[in-house]
């Protein structure tokens, strides 16, 4: 019989990827969006300026900077951000929200919380919601590479 860590964590592998495709699977059915390119445009509202260089926005998705560009791509074709040139260092890239995309996150927040909301924390306390984010700050300050 697995001991009790081992079975929290099966748990979690299990609700994570069950409850990534729904919270996916509804943003693309009401927005077009997927959770990706969701969690982009969230990055980048939150950003000064609405701006992130590419390797600080690749970090914030806990994405490799090469695979950063096709998602970069997409949201430039989208209308929803645009790249610029660094006035101070020329050879980066700025990643900049436009207003579109800020609209269009505003539109997916909606649906996005209510997924949260209906599958997730409607499952748990104050208090066990208070208690899961500890154990995964926990766990991120673990794992993340310091910051340069």
């Amino acid at each position: 019989m697995p001991r009790k860590h081992e079975v929290a964590w099966r748990q979690w592998l299990r609700a994570h990827a069950l409850l990534e495709r729904k919270l996916d699977g509804d943003l693309r059915t009401e927005h077009g969006l997927n959770l990706l390119t969701y969690d982009a445009l969230v990055q980048l509202s939150e950003a000064p300026e609405r701006r992130l260089h590419m390797k600080d926005l690749a970090e914030a998705l806990v994405y490799s900077t090469s695979g950063l560009t096709r998602i970069v791509d997409n949201l430039e074709r989208s209308g929803f951000a645009r790249r610029e040139v660094d006035p101070n260092n020329r050879r980066a890239t700025l990643v900049v929200l436009t207003d579109e995309g800020f609209a269009t996150l505003e539109a997916a927040w909606r649906t996005h919380a209510r997924g949260v909301r209906d599958h997730f924390t409607r499952h748990a306390t104050v208090a066990q919601v208070t208690a899961i984010a500890d154990v995964f700050r926990k766990v991120v300050n673990d794992l993340e590479p310091p910051r340069s």
